[in-house]
């Protein structure tokens, strides 16, 4: 792709100038040095367009290097089910507790109590 806009450069740059038809004096009166109606600019305009072509034929055997993808980010850390993670830890809650109690004579029977119990983990790799 390189070679193509360097190439598209040159022949913009030597190729761009306007063409317009001018009479001039020939003979003894003509000025300026041209060979059979070619001037010497266009003649060295042609010349540098020919090393230009050159040097790019002579660089084709050039090389580039493979383009290396960048790593994946680490795997995030995450916590189980909506537990929030707090400061690094994973902090869980559970809710109900059964306690039973036992009581002598006509006084006996079984509560639930719901008491809430927090507890930290560390969380996995998800």
């Amino acid at each position: 792709m390189k070679k193509l806009v360097v190439a598209a450069a040159v022949a913009l740059a030597f190729g761009a100038g306007s063409v317009v038809a001018q009479d001039q004096a020939g003979g003894a009166g003509a000025s300026g040095s041209t060979i059979g109606g070619v001037s010497a600019e266009k003649v060295g305009a042609a010349a540098v367009g020919v090393l230009v072509a050159a040097a790019i034929i002579s660089n084709n055997s050039g090389t580039t290097l493979p383009i290396i993808p960048p790593p994946p980010p680490p795997p995030g850390e995450g916590c189980e089910g909506n537990d929030p993670l707090v400061d690094g830890e994973c902090v869980g809650t559970t809710t109900t507790v059964t306690v039973t109690g036992t009581g002598t004579g006509t006084n006996t029977g079984t509560t639930t109590a719901t008491v809430p119990v927090t507890f930290t983990y560390a969380p996995s790799v998800q």
